[in-house]
């Protein structure tokens, strides 16, 4: 074995600069496909963070406006939407709709003090939390008796509370004002989804016996299952727009009426997407790693076709076929493992330990 080992090396280092060559060419292959691959990961990590809050069956229906003329109708009407809306949709599509919640919501200063910010007062009932898909942190949610009563309490973001103090936390007790009118806070919530607007919760009871006494809603939110794919949710948004069309009298085709944002499919888009650049970065790091294959099988093919004299003496003095193979391929071997192995900066953020053994079976 130290015999082979000897000669190995002793060909090696007759050629360095070609081995060194053909060793970039491999170092570099396995080094673009770490590179990708954990360039992948990351970027299919940040869509899953991003859209954490479409990972859930969640479909909002807000009505809009009427672009076409309907039944005698003129266009440019507005739809507005109420508990009849919500009851129809809860009739009609029981066996998918766990739940349907509404909600309310007007525009509002919000002041403590000498602070203040311009967001928006949302009404909403006990169980909102899970269709925004928000976190309590702190304090307690909406109850039974915040709604009967229409109590001036409210939920507030993490995020506008230490805009609002100027400090991390002990909100739960203070007052804000929204407009002239004096507000609890009873909870702080951190919403999975970070956008320019945070806005403060309230029972919905209080928001329309203030603002909003015609009892309309900005919007439905619908919880539902058994929707699995793409194509289920299209159908049934579809569904949801020809139901509301005949109950509020416009032309189904009418994409301005309701607008219908199914959270599910866009997520479900989203991953197909990634999947997709997921598996191009594989065919790139393949491909890559292919090259330096092919450098290394046309190495050992030069190797060959120089040493065909010697491998001629070798067999004329009793070398075995056998003996002759395994000197080429564990030349090739060893130039893999000598450029392919990864090494000591453990610090590399690498997706999946990918070495010279990966290469090996083709090498061979």
């Amino acid at each position: 074995m130290m015999d082979l080992l000897t000669e190995i090396y002793e060909s090696m280092s007759r050629n360095k600069l070609r081995i060194a060559l053909t060793g970039f060419s491999i170092a570099w292959g396995i080094f673009l496909l770490i590179v990708l691959l954990s360039a992948g990961d990351g970027l299919f990590n940040a869509m899953q963070k991003n859209f954490a809050s479409d990972s859930v069956n969640r479909i909002r229906v807000t009505p809009g406006w009427t672009t076409l003329p309907y039944g005698g109708l003129p266009q440019y009407r507005q739809v507005k939407m109420n508990e009849n809306d919500r009851q129809i949709l809860m009739a009609e599509f029981n066996a998918e709709i766990i739940d349907a919640i509404p909600s309310v919501s007007v525009g509002a200063l919000v002041s403590h003090g000498e602070f203040s910010m311009s967001t928006s007062l949302t009404g909403q009932r006990t169980d909102f939390l899970t269709a925004m898909n928000a976190k309590l942190i702190e304090g307690r949610q909406l109850n039974e008796l915040d709604m009967r009563e229409a109590r001036k309490v409210v939920l507030i973001d993490q995020k506008t509370a230490k805009d609002l103090f100027h400090r991390d936390d002990g909100f739960i007790g203070e007052m804000v004002n929204v407009g002239e009118i004096p507000f609890q806070i009873v909870g702080v919530i951190k919403n999975a989804t970070q956008g320019a607007s945070y806005p403060l919760y309230a029972p919905i009871t209080t928001v329309n016996m203030i603002y909003n006494p015609e009892g309309l809603y900005r919007n439905i939110t619908l919880l539902t299952n058994q929707l699995q794919t793409v194509k289920e949710n299209e159908a049934f948004d579809e569904r949801i727009v020809e139901t509301l069309a005949d109950y509020r009298m416009f032309a189904k085709n009418d994409r301005n009426a309701v607008w219908v944002n199914n959270s599910y499919a866009n997520y479900l888009q989203n991953v197909t997407v990634t999947r997709a650049l997921e598996s191009f970065i594989w065919l790139i790091g393949i491909a890559s790693l292919i090259a330096g294959i092919v450098g290394v099988s046309n190495i050992m093919l030069i190797t060959v076709r120089e040493r065909t004299r010697e491998f001629g003496i070798r067999k004329a003095i009793g070398a075995t076929p056998r003996s002759i193979l395994s000197l080429v391929l564990f030349e090739s071997i060893g130039i893999t493992m000598l450029f392919g192995t990864r090494r000591r900066n453990r610090s590399l953020p690498i997706r999946r330990s990918i070495s010279a053994w990966s290469l090996l079976p083709i090498s061979l």
